[in-house]
């Protein structure tokens, strides 16, 4: 169920996308843009829950993940014209490890996958430096907690669970060289969640004939905090990214 929900969300954002691109025309222009990345985020996670496991109060736990299995995003921009373009960003991040406490062991898997569909809106006009978006966060997670004390299972916590929020962001490009820009984006979203924050910085070096294609690096950082009944997880992710931005 929770893969059906993700999927159709996916599919709403990209029908939004494409009837945005149809209903424009762009001229010569390159129409659409898209650029995989990968993301090798150092992960961390703050969990806190009522307990239920025979303590007593609330338990909390820091840094109960530092490993990241997979990270990879995709951006996927409609280039519009006038003063509006419309662009998604899709995040798939798996963690896992195993935290040693005093007594107690934490097994954590986690699964996330994050959407972003926004219009931006260009103040002089798309293609130059500021823009300003709007538009919706999903974030959906399965996250899987094993307690072990002494070595003896002690508790099983799951949580599958969907978010969506309301997104507020700025970009802005600086212009270096002939070939060199450094891309910043910053971001942040309320509704479901207990808020997420993004901060990104990248150096983009133009390549190709035509030079319309980017090899793009730099870091990202994010932050993110979600409740689930008595679990309340905080999120943190920072590290490099790299990837190739098409233009078309």
């Amino acid at each position: 169920m929770k893969q059906q929900k993700t999927l159709g969300v996916i599919a709403c954002g990209l029908l939004l996308m494409a009837s945005n691109a149809t209903a424009q025309s762009n001229g010569d222009r390159p129409a659409w843009s898209v650029t995989p990345y990968l993301w090798a985020a150092d992960t961390t996670i703050d969990l806190a829950f009522r307990d239920n496991i025979g303590v007593g109060g609330e338990l909390s736990f820091g840094d109960v993940v530092d490993t990241l299995d997979a990270g990879f995003m995709l951006h996927v921009e409609n280039h519009g014209s006038g003063n509006w373009s419309t662009f998604g960003d899709l995040f798939y991040l798996r963690t896992s490890d195993t935290t040693e406490r005093p007594a107690l062991s934490i097994d954590a898997e986690n699964e996330q996958i994050l959407l972003d569909v926004v219009a931006a809106y260009w103040p002089a006009g798309v293609g130059t430096p500021l823009n300003v978006f709007g538009g919706m966060r999903y974030s959906g997670f399965d996250n899987r907690y094993r307690f072990r004390a002494l070595g003896n299972p002690l508790a099983d916590r799951r949580s599958s669970s969907n978010y969506y929020d309301a997104l507020l962001g700025i970009r802005y490009e600086f212009d270096l060289s002939e070939r060199w820009a450094l891309l910043t984006r910053g971001d942040a979203s309320f509704g479901d969640s207990e808020g997420t924050y993004l901060l990104r910085a990248n150096f983009a070096y133009t390549v190709g004939k035509r030079q319309q294609n980017r090899i793009v690096f730099g870091y990202q950082h994010k932050e993110a905090e979600y409740k689930d009944g008595d679990l309340v997880t905080d999120f943190t992710l920072s590290g490099p990214m790299a990837g190739f931005n098409f233009v078309f």
